[in-house]
């Protein structure tokens, strides 16, 4: 994996304990994107491991190396990660919210990333 990649991870990572929780369909997108990231068994070992802990954005957040199109991509995963169990919750909808400001993406950018997210989350809700 590369640098950016386990940082995008990572970020997932503390956006997935926005709701106190990591459950299991929060817990197989990231599996899922290990496997994209062509994660070495060192990688997975060292991210389930940082995992394990709850983690936040205003502590764990390192975004300052990634590319505006690897801020999207965080974005966007992060997005399609609060619909994982089947709704967003509140404190989840915060933390996104956050994450924009965080990433330095506007509001006017963010929002069609955000929605094709929801979008896609709905229509894979309804194939399973």
């Amino acid at each position: 994996m590369t640098p950016s990649e386990k940082t995008i991870v990572r970020s997932l990572v503390a956006v997935a304990w926005a709701d106190g929780t990591v459950k299991t369909p929060e817990q197989s997108l990231i599996d899922g994107l290990l496997w994209a990231f062509g994660a070495s068994d060192e990688d997975e070992a060292e991210l389930r491991e940082y995992a394990s802990k709850k983690r936040t954005l205003d502590d764990d957040l390192e975004v300052g190396a990634l590319s505006p199109s690897e801020r999207e991509l965080l974005l966007a995963h992060a997005a399609l990660l609060t619909h994982a169990d089947g709704k967003q919750t509140k404190a989840e909808e915060k933390l996104l919210a956050k994450l924009v400001g965080k990433l330095g993406i506007t509001d006017a950018d963010a929002k069609p990333i955000i929605a094709t997210a929801r979008d896609r989350a709905q229509k894979l809700a309804q194939r399973v």
